[in-house]
């Protein structure tokens, strides 16, 4: 946790300029390694593992000691395992844990790294940065970049009605935010999952905003500090 914030701390070191309010023209000379950090592991993004649970909880088995007549010489049981057999043994074609990138896609910073990377993904031909930096959408849109596809195996509505009653904003002074509309987007063998919420419920000028998600099969928390999302003078979100 201590190098995340250090990487943090030196990214916005990096960017004296734009986060004290510089002129616009300062993020288009960002380098590499900075729209990298800034997508990936900033105020407004961080990475970590998730572990997945693929099946429902049922009750334990049994224990062979605890039924009549279970035990005794002739029950001898190979290397101690249960006679009864293993159950919700996980099948190794299911993935056990994720890297996910957790962050706000609606911040500005945000959308400025996504511009940069995309034209210069494409050697710096086609649409100018104008074009590809996108319009400050109506919503803050938290994305969780980097879910398993198989977790949409009901389909993509599943995960979105999942996401939209287990998603929640955890907010100073005790209040909750929930979302007003969720998308789920397939790619590959990822999922990247996309939850609105009302600019007006996100306004805190400090404290910290605790993102909680129970998806079933992913359940986590992460916490962003709302007073290292100022950018250019303002609460970006």
């Amino acid at each position: 946790m201590t190098q995340a914030v250090d990487r943090r701390t030196w990214l916005l070191g990096c960017l004296p300029a734009v986060a004290a309010g510089g002129p616009a023209k300062d993020w288009t000379r960002w380098s590499g390694r900075q729209v990298l950090e800034i997508l990936t592991d900033s105020p407004w993004a961080h990475r970590r593992k998730v572990r997945l649970d693929w099946y429902r909880r049922d009750p334990e088995p049994p224990r062979a000691e605890e039924m009549p007549g279970a035990t005794g010489p002739n029950m001898r049981r190979p290397g101690g395992s249960n006679p009864i057999g293993g159950i919700g043994v996980p099948r190794t074609s299911l993935p056990l844990e994720a890297e996910v990138i957790i962050r706000w896609s609606s911040a500005l910073p945000v959308r400025q790294a996504r511009a940069l990377y995309i034209q210069r993904s494409h050697g710096g031909q086609g649409r100018a940065l104008t074009e590809l930096l996108e319009e400050q959408p109506e919503h803050a849109i938290l994305e969780i970049h980097g879910l398993p596809a198989q977790i949409a195996h009901k389909g993509a509505g599943s995960v979105e009605l999942a996401a939209m009653q287990g998603v929640r904003l955890r907010l100073p002074r005790g209040r909750m935010a929930a979302p007003v509309k969720t998308r789920a987007d397939i790619t590959g063998l990822t999922l990247d999952l996309y939850a609105h919420f009302e600019r007006g419920a996100l306004d805190p000028p400090g404290g910290v905003i605790e993102v909680v998600v129970d998806l079933q099969i992913a359940r986590f928390r992460e916490r962003f500090r709302a007073s290292q999302m100022m950018y250019g003078g303002r609460f970006e979100i």
